[in-house]
């Protein structure tokens, strides 16, 4: 808090500012005139005075002169109707800290008060300062060639420059604030590359002189400012506190003393010159609506913004109420503050909505007291906020919007800026991660404690930035909070938040372990129905060659018992042969025996029969061999694959389905390469479309019993793609079902023939999983070809 002297003739404004400095936190006292203001400093000491110009007797500006000559310490201010450039020149050579024009803002006259003091508390601590240094330079200026390093030592660490120099302008000593200054070193200086009248503005330089000549004959101090031209080019302004040394014969010896660069204080004084030339201007430069009543609400004067927003000239609004003006109301407004006005806290400021204009305001007022001091009226200024509080309302409603929507998505939820930091954490996030929103904000995805398939994330992010495209990552590997293996689904989307060149990403996903886990029963459910399905066809399949192999085998046994009975009588020949005389029945009878069992058919047919049950063994273990490999799990992700190889062992497996309603063709490319595919899964989907072929062959031929329709599997390397294609002269896809074929649970199969899960299978692997397509086409009648591409390319 600071005492402040008030000294104006008028007692409303004495009263007005006396109210405001105390609202402001200071002790005011006042005084109509100079002569008691002159009375109460004899009496009581001040921070500041502030003074009106005009006033009887003394005038404004010679109590201010008094004043600052009697009381250097205190600071001064001049308060005045008067806008003269003359008397504005006057007041600020006599030192007058500011200079505040009526009528004026109290804000304003708040600002140049609190100036006035600091600048008050810093002159006297720098004027403190400068009497302490020069009554050091006049004890030490005889020692100064003894102590100069201790004297260096010194003015190093003073905040101005301190000089010695000739009176040819060389300098024989500088301190090192003359680097800041002036931009040289002082070595450009002390080494007389440079000297001290070069850097004056030629214009300024005789006023220095005169000063150094006046101190010569006073033997005494000097003080002045002037211009320097610093290494820059740049025009600064300095004062130099100097004192002159005399030789024995009154001639000049040196100078020294120290140099304040003022050129921000003389910026600030020439800032405030301008700020008085522009004060009427700003009136009605004044955006906002600005009105001046008196005490019982007549306007008294209005600014340009506030005549312009009604569409009336000044003079049809001067003099009516601003009740009836601004509110279009025949009588004060409800509620209206001033009418008690005594107990306001002022400045007094509120939000209102005035319907007659339709608009919102912020309205600040201040009273206007009159020479008495009672309130004579009040000035309004009224800011339009509409379209603020419009865009307030927008955003607020949208930002409400947007949280409900946020809290309506189920799906996982993360946003993420330019620079990749989380902006955004959903409550679906917090539960898969087991992370709360306020650990991870601000964070990047890589630094969370979170075990995943972090490079197939980072991957997929990069490239969704790079083609500002939608990217997909699926069956992403992660560690759930209760440690248990888990699988994500992620898709990422570029956003664009600003203008900028960079990319958000948002990512929305979910959480698919269980979903995979039921696909992993469902496609294994859908196995095991698959292969029951064709367990009696493959018995019947593997029954074929079991049967001629038996009885093949049995001809065998026969055919071995006969043999052992020619030969008990080829071992009874052999007995006899010893005896000539027996000779002859004995190979009668082995001629007979030998006709007796066909010796030359044997002979025959017991190598076919041999050769046949080979065949049939060959047969039974390429069934076998093909059921194996189809039903075999096989990898859970993607793997080089020979997809002829895979379908040739699916059309064994599945030969019982279409073995009797149709003929299959295979067209397979020899020159196919291996494709990257999850073999197990594609197994599953060459299986499933096959026996459908076979189901609708079935179909169209069900009532033409000797006819056979045609299935034909051909592949084809296109592009960078591997085609299959699945042809069948089936009954063909009626057109009102074909956009529901691939639809879960959809079947055209009577109850407990199919699951309508098949086809959806099919498509979910193809598409989702492998990136490819699963298209056909069909024609009622004629039959269908379902064509699967999969890209050769892992993705």
């Amino acid at each position: 808090m600071a005492r402040i002297l008030l000294v104006d003739d008028e007692t409303a404004i004495r009263h007005l500012v006396s109210s405001a400095l105390a609202h402001f936190g200071h002790e005011c006292v006042s005084g109509p005139d100079a002569a008691a203001a002159r009375d109460l400093l004899k009496t009581q000491s001040f921070e500041l005075v502030i003074a009106d110009v005009n006033m009887p007797g003394e005038n404004g500006l010679d109590f201010i002169a008094h004043v600052t000559e009697a009381y250097p310490d205190m600071a001064t201010l001049i308060l005045s109707v008067l806008d003269d450039p003359a008397v504005a020149q006057k007041a600020l050579d006599i030192g007058v800290y500011g200079y505040v024009i009526k009528p004026f803002d109290i804000f304003a006259l708040r600002i140049s008060v609190e100036c006035a003091l600091r600048r008050r508390e810093l002159e006297i601590a720098n004027r403190r300062y400068r009497e302490d240094l020069e009554r050091l330079m006049e004890q030490k200026t005889q020692e100064l060639h003894r102590y100069q390093e201790d004297y260096a030592a010194l003015v190093k660490n003073l905040p101005c420059v301190v000089y010695t120099g000739l009176k040819d302008w060389s300098v024989v000593f500088v301190s090192e604030q003359i680097r800041e200054v002036t931009g040289y070193d002082p070595e450009v200086f002390l080494s007389g590359q440079k000297r001290w009248n070069e850097c004056i503005v030629p214009e300024d330089l005789p006023i220095l002189s005169q000063a150094i000549q006046e101190a010569i004959t006073r033997n005494g101090a000097f003080i002045r400012q002037y211009r320097i031209v610093d290494a820059h080019g740049r025009i600064r302004w300095i004062e130099d506190r100097g004192r002159v040394v005399l030789m024995p014969d009154r001639t000049l010896d040196h100078v020294s003393g120290v140099i304040f660069d003022i050129t921000e204080r003389k910026k600030a004084r020439e800032a405030l010159q301008r700020a008085k030339e522009e004060w009427e201007r700003t009136f009605d430069a004044v955006p906002a609506l600005i009105d001046v009543s008196d005490k019982d609400l007549r306007i008294l004067k209005v600014n340009a913004a506030f005549a312009h927003r009604l569409g009336m000239p000044r003079e049809d609004i001067v003099g009516r109420y601003c009740y009836e003006v601004l509110y279009g109301r025949p009588e004060k407004c409800p509620k209206c503050p001033w009418e008690d006005a005594e107990s306001l806290n002022f400045p007094l400021e509120r939000e209102v909505y005035n319907e007659h204009l339709e608009s919102y305001f912020h309205i600040t007022s201040a009273p206007l007291y009159d020479r008495g001091g009672s309130m004579a009226g009040c000035i309004t200024v009224s800011h339009d906020i509409t379209a603020l509080k419009k865009a307030e309302q927008e955003v607020r409603k949208a930002h409400q919007e947007l949280e409900q929507f946020v809290s309506a998505i189920s799906s996982l939820l993360i946003g993420l800026d330019p620079q990749g930091h989380i902006t955004r954490w959903n409550t679906v996030a917090e539960t898969v991660f087991g992370l709360p929103e306020a650990q991870v904000l601000g964070k990047k995805l890589n630094e969370l404690p979170i075990e995943w398939q972090w490079e197939r994330l980072a991957s997929a992010m990069a490239s969704c930035r790079r083609r500002e495209k939608r990217q997909g990552v699926d069956d992403l590997r992660f560690t759930r909070p209760d440690g248990q293996p888990g699988f994500l689904g992620f898709t990422i989307n570029p956003i664009r938040l600003d203008h900028g060149e960079n990319l958000g990403l948002l990512i929305m996903g979910a959480e698919i372990t269980q979903r995979k886990l039921l696909e992993a029963q469902l496609a294994q459910a859908q196995k095991l129905e698959s292969i029951g399905q064709l367990a009696a066809g493959i018995a019947h399949e593997i029954n074929t060659p079991v049967q001629f192999i038996g009885d093949n085998i049995r001809f065998l046994a026969d055919a071995f018992a006969d043999l052992s009975m020619l030969q008990e009588k080829y071992q009874a020949l052999l007995r006899c042969a010893g005896q000539v005389d027996a000779l002859a029945d004995a190979v009668r009878a082995v001629k007979e025996a030998a006709e007796a069992v066909d010796l030359d058919y044997l002979s025959t047919e017991i190598p076919r029969a041999i050769e046949q049950s080979l065949e049939g063994v060959q047969r039974v273990a390429k069934i076998v061999l093909a059921m194996k490999e189809f039903s075999h799990p096989g990898h859970e992700e993607k793997t080089p694959t020979d997809i002829n190889r895979a379908l040739e062992n699916t059309v064994t497996v599945a030969r019982n389905e279409w073995k009797y309603v149709a003929d299959l063709v295979t067209d397979l490319d020899p020159n196919l390469p291996l494709v990257p595919c999850i073999p197990g899964e594609m197994n599953q989907v060459f299986l499933n479309i096959l026996v459908n072929a076979a189901h609708a062959v079935r179909d169209a031929v069900q009532h033409q019993p000797d006819t056979k329709g045609t299935i034909t599997v051909a592949t084809r390397l296109v592009d960078d793609w591997c085609e299959i294609r699945f042809s069948d002269t089936g009954t063909g896809i009626p057109e009102k079902i074909r956009h529901r074929i691939f639809d879960p649970f959809f079947t055209t199969k009577e109850v407990g023939k199919g699951t309508g899960q098949g086809l959806a299978i099919s498509h979910h692997v193809v598409v989702e999983k492998h990136r490819g397509e699963l298209l056909f086409e069909t024609e009622e009648g004629r039959g269908t070809t379902f064509i699967i591409r999969l890209p050769l390319e892992n993705s």
